[in-house]
């Protein structure tokens, strides 16, 4: 009799509650689309992006406390409003043990169909999330229907994990409950901290002034050793609290003894229900905000941090680059090679060269924004390269063709540097290389291999007549070519493989150097180096892992947050229904009673977001330039209007699916 009562009240819940059951059908796809990442194939390829996994496992076990959270708040929300029937139950004989059994079975078959709707869900999602990684790894992707067996189960642990945590605890409360304290449940409401007009306004003041100082101290972090954000947290924390207990009160006393302003357009409606509604949730309220607070900003920053990472990406132009130390080299057995087994488009061979002056290197030094930046032994002195060469390279690369006077040098840079060199070369007339003068506008500052070490100089590059090399000193010689279709680390791996005495050039290793002034990365003895766009985009694994495990609790988050407000909206549909009736009985259309429900929807869809739009803009604000100053020792990203892109997609992307919650709350409340 019980399991079927329970398939009976599973089909009615289903149809009453489909947005929850919804929402979990939308965690199992997610939540199975990036568990295949943990055992895909490609993973496992790339050394660098066995950190991935690990950090989709750390983010999964964050959702699976939240989303227990989530299941436990939902269903104890959907008993409380079955008060009345559960009550029936309990006085038809049935011990609070088999009521406990009833539910537990309703939540079985209700988890059990949303797992089996989320997965073939999960399995497109997959292919999306396959494609996305591709592309960052310079890979091509090919749809292939894959069903992974071990991401299935992963995702049934965490499933059953979230659904065992949500029964256990609504479990405890059923087999307390007794009739009486049932039948009150749908009586009850939360208690406001503020309720007076005084202390109501007192509070929402206090919360604003909370607020603006914990925006300050993330923006600006005056204090520094990260006590500034900690503050500026609590003040944030303490702000959304104090904001949705003092809001209601604060309302009615703002704008109900206007009563010109009530009495229009039939504001009085829309104003009470307001109200009403957000009193009785207000603690409902500041835990969504904090929901949107956190996928905002997750969103955003990874968003940011991907920006970063292709902006990192888009200063390394050559598919391949070969560096031979200290002296010009003959690189014709490594292009001969690369031609049989790669699809080589274009390849040049040159000289990096350099002397005992530092007239840029001294202006190079004080732009640089890294404090504690390594001084390499390469690079004491400033670096040229051969006009010649500058020239063949900007005709591999696609840029546009510029006239060079053999009499006069020019400079290559960062956009950074540009105006600090422009301003140099005007205010030092007698400045000159090997007795050749600089041209006034000769500063060039398109992506050159500029921004590691060991390629076309580190930041700027001298371009000086031919001749004037003669006199100076090689400090590297280098093979750069461009292949017709990208290669990937694998293809890196395959080149190191066929060449002997060649190996990876590893950045992030430094060790001292010889003549013990200063470090360098080239360890190896008799040995040459292979570097370029592919192989580097591996070291930018670690970025794309965070962006992708951020926006993946983002979007966790959002559906959470945005499936309780829709279920706290919806779950008032029989009184909407009594108040339309009376609504019309007073005179008022159809058409203005949907319009009227309309807004007071926009506005509850609108009061939780508003906050957490600020805040977010903040945590991304401070988090992107910490960012950028981390990863760029020069300014890369020399305005804000990255920032502004960023927060743009990342609310474009926010209120899309925000908007379907919304778009499906109006349909079915006016059904």
């Amino acid at each position: 009799m019980l399991r079927q009562l329970s398939l009976r009240n599973a089909k009615r819940q289903s149809k009453e509650y489909s947005l929850f059951f919804i929402t979990l059908a939308c965690t199992v796809s997610f939540m199975y689309a990036f568990n295949t990442l943990i055992f895909s194939d490609i993973i496992k390829t790339f050394s660098a992006a066995e950190v991935l996994p690990y950090m989709i496992v750390a983010a999964s076990l964050l959702i699976v406390l939240v989303m227990g959270w989530l299941v436990g708040y939902m269903t104890n929300f959907i008993l409380k409003k079955r008060n009345r029937e559960l009550s029936i139950y309990m006085l038809s004989g049935i011990p609070n043990r088999s009521v406990s059994k009833l539910i537990f079975y309703e939540n079985v078959l209700i988890g059990a169909f949303s797992f089996l709707l989320g997965l073939p869900i999960g399995i497109l999602l997959s292919q999306i999330l396959e494609a996305v990684i591709d592309h960052m790894l310079g890979i091509s992707y090919a749809f292939s229907f894959y069903f992974s067996w071990n991401a299935a189960g992963l995702t049934l642990l965490y499933f059953l994990a979230i659904l065992l945590h949500a029964v256990r605890k609504n479990r405890k409360w059923m087999r307390k409950i007794n009739v009486h304290d049932l039948l009150l449940l749908d009586r009850q409401n939360e208690k406001a901290l503020a309720s007076g007009h005084a202390s109501a306004t007192l509070i929402f003041i206090l919360s604003l002034l909370s607020g603006c100082a914990g925006a300050y101290l993330i923006i600006a972090l005056p204090l520094g050793k990260g006590y500034d954000i900690l503050i500026g947290i609590i003040c944030l924390t303490i702000f959304l609290m104090g904001f949705f207990q003092s809001i209601p009160a604060f309302l009615v006393t703002r704008f109900a003894g206007r009563t010109e302003w009530k009495y229009r357009q039939n504001r009085l409606v829309t104003f009470r229900e307001f109200t009403t509604k957000i009193r009785s949730i207000s603690i409902v309220m500041g835990v969504l905000s904090v929901l949107f607070m956190l996928s905002l900003t997750f969103m955003g920053i990874g968003t940011s941090i991907y920006i970063i990472a292709e902006q990192h990406m888009e200063h390394r132009v050559f598919d391949v680059v070969i560096l031979h130390p200290s002296e010009l080299h003959d690189f014709s057995t490594y292009e001969d090679t690369l031609r049989r087994n790669f699809p080589v488009q274009s390849s040049h061979t040159y000289g990096i060269y350099t002397d005992e002056k530092k007239d840029f290197l001294t202006v190079r030094n004080k732009a640089v924004t890294e404090i504690n930046q390594l001084i390499f032994a390469e690079y004491r002195h400033d670096t040229y390269m051969k006009q010649s060469d500058y020239k063949r390279l900007r005709e591999m690369l696609s840029y546009e063709s510029v006239p060079l006077d053999p009499s006069l040098c020019y400079i290559h840079c960062m956009p950074a540097l540009e105006k600090d060199f422009r301003t140099f070369i005007r205010e030092d007339i007698d400045l000159s290389c090997a007795g050749y003068s600089f041209a006034p506008d000769g500063i060039f500052c398109e992506p050159f291999n500029q921004m590691e070490t060991y390629g076309n100089g580190w930041d700027y590059c001298v371009i000086v007549p031919d001749q004037a090399v003669s006199s100076m000193r090689v400090l590297h010689s280098l093979f750069a070519a461009i292949t017709k279709s990208p290669l990937d680390s694998r293809d890196s791996e395959h080149v190191i493989q066929l060449c002997d005495g060649l190996v990876g050039l590893e950045r992030n290793i430094a060790v001292a150097a010889s003549n013990n002034e200063g470090a360098t990365s080239l360890t190896e003895q008799d040995a040459d180096y292979l570097s370029g766009k592919w192989s580097d985009k591996e070291s930018l694994m670690i970025f794309y892992a965070m962006a992708i495990c951020l926006f993946y609790l983002a979007l966790i988050f959002e559906i959470i947050g945005a499936a309780i407000l829709s279920t706290q909206i919806l779950s008032d549909h029989e009184k909407k229904q009594r108040q339309r009736h009376i609504l019309q009985q007073l005179g008022m259309t159809e058409k203005l009673i949907s319009k009227t429900n309309n807004r007071q929807f926009a506005l509850i869809f609108l009061l939780p977001l508003l906050p957490a739009l600020l805040i977010s803009c903040c945590f991304v604000y401070a988090g992107a330039l910490k960012m950028r100053s981390a990863v760029f020792h020069l300014t890369a990203l020399d305005n804000h209007l990255w920032i502004a892109k960023s927060l743009g997609i990342t609310y474009i992307f926010f209120l899309f699916l925000y908007g379907i919650y919304y778009i499906f709350v109006q349909e079915a409340s006016n059904r």
